[in-house]
């Protein structure tokens, strides 16, 4: 297995909304989903040949998914070790317009007031490490060429691709350690350990269709195709903040500094058991 190691900057505070969730509480995950980064690098890879972002509205006959190859599975980026990082709540109360004047006027229709009534959570963050792996070596190289590019992220938020590192090869090994990347909830109850320091969210992964691979490294990658997903799947994913007292002993994809669990891996291309 090979892998691209990914730090992007943010410029700003992020949201990556959980769903399902209120409408009036917008919470946040505190990290950056696998399908967003996903998606995040595809657009910059479109960027970096002189593309427009495709526009992405709402289409709920035809929603158009703009994602990596399936071949590149993109693993989700976290905030980066010894930096500071933080999730913070706010609200957004009262109108939505700054050039609100409804309430001063000497006569005031009806239901005409536009309130906003959440409370919102941001990301804020210094640095984010994201990874890409792929079994084949070739095509890899066209991430380091993503450096310098940068795009919106996620619901709020924008982030520039600061440093891409060189082709990593990892190992496969069973290996005492924390893992650099989110953990299938289902491969944590099977392997029977204790279960402990670890938050759990609801997440998405795409749902491949089958015999959806392309001849070219760079199809679906470097031009502006679509890319043929059919929707999305849930699962449930255990994401350890910070190193605890007890170590977890997993199936990892690694290179003694890097800890993948293979089991997120073989979710993410579509095989079921984890």
């Amino acid at each position: 297995m090979y892998c691209v190691k990914i730090l992007l900057t943010p410029t700003a505070a992020m949201t990556f909304r959980i769903l399902p969730g209120s409408i009036l509480n917008i919470a946040t995950y505190p990290f950056v989903p696998p399908t967003t980064l996903s998606g995040f690098l595809r657009r910059l890879g479109m960027l970096s040949i002189g593309l427009e972002i495709p526009e992405t509205r709402i289409n709920k006959d035809d929603p158009p998914f703009y994602a990596l190859p399936r071949h590149y599975v993109a693993l989700g980026a976290y905030p980066s070790l010894n930096t500071w990082r933080g999730v913070h709540k706010t609200y957004r109360k009262g109108m939505r317009e700054f050039n609100h004047d409804i309430f001063s006027r000497l006569y005031v229709e009806k239901d005409k007031a536009n309130f906003q009534l959440h409370t919102w959570e941001y990301l804020i963050a210094e640095e984010l490490t994201g990874y890409v792996v792929s079994e084949s070596l070739p095509g890899l190289e066209h991430f380091q060429d993503l450096e310098t590019y940068g795009c919106k992220l996620g619901k709020e938020g924008f982030a520039v691709v600061t440093e891409v590192s060189e082709i990593i090869k990892l190992r496969r090994e069973t290996v005492k350690a924390y893992p650099s990347t989110i953990m299938p909830m289902e491969a944590l109850l099977q392997s029977g350990q204790f279960i402990g320091g670890c938050d759990i969210y609801n997440l998405y992964r795409y749902n491949w269709p089958a015999n959806n691979e392309t001849d070219s490294e760079e199809a679906g990658f470097l031009d502006d195709t679509r890319t043929p997903v059919d929707g999305f799947i849930p699962f449930v994913t255990a994401y350890y903040p910070k190193q605890g007292d007890y170590t977890p002993t997993f199936d990892y994809y690694t290179d003694g500094e890097i800890y993948i669990p293979v089991s997120l891996v073989n979710l993410l291309r579509g095989e079921v058991n984890v």
